[in-house]
């Protein structure tokens, strides 16, 4: 599993039809250019060195100082939503520009978090160390004040018996600001 995180019916799935398969789920990005998060499989001659949890891309590898970031860039309690930041410096493999526009780059990407490089993603890390990458940071509604993963309220929406998918947007509110909504599709009559 690579690249974005692995959604965790299908490791759960995995585990239960392939109990014998290791599964490494991992998280990079193409400005990385290696994985941020791994359970590091085969690192030891007897499977992982991290158990994979469903909704988790397990812990940084070394090179990455992973950290969640409030909107006033302070770290947050573990089990709280926020940005995904990786403290400066990057491993070598690390993007160094965008082609031809470094001002671009250093706007999209290390402005808003000085001494930090912004991923564009939010999650939480958990009492573990367990990186858990929920959404884009562009995917998390404001709804009275309290910042939503639309990509967890999937999970759990996808977690019902009868739901086969969801997607969940943002709508205007004029009294709460930005309101769920979630398209569901349900399992047929004929299905198992």
């Amino acid at each position: 599993m690579v690249g974005e995180r692995c959604d965790p019916d299908t490791i759960k799935w995995s585990h239960k039809h392939l109990p014998h398969v290791l599964l490494n789920d991992t998280w990079w990005q193409t400005e990385t250019g290696w994985p941020i998060c791994s359970n590091l499989i085969n690192i030891e001659e007897f499977g992982p060195l991290y158990p994979t949890l469903p909704g988790s891309v397990t812990k940084p590898i070394p090179g990455y100082d992973v950290k969640i970031f409030n909107e006033e860039n302070e770290e947050v309690k573990n089990g709280e939503l926020g940005k995904v930041v990786i403290k400066l410096p990057m491993p070598p493999s690390f993007m160094l520009t965008l082609w031809g526009n470094d001002e671009a780059f250093i706007a999209k990407y290390l402005d808003e978090t000085p001494g930090y490089y912004t991923t564009g993603d939010a999650g939480v890390k958990d009492e573990h160390g367990y990186v858990h990458i929920m959404t884009r940071v562009d995917d998390v509604i404001n709804t009275s004040g309290h910042r939503i993963s639309t990509g967890r309220l999937e999970e759990v929406i996808n977690e019902t018996i009868g739901v086969v998918e969801s997607a969940v947007v943002g709508f205007n509110d004029p009294l709460r600001g930005e309101c769920p909504l979630a398209f569901i599709v349900l399992r047929g009559a004929n299905s198992d």
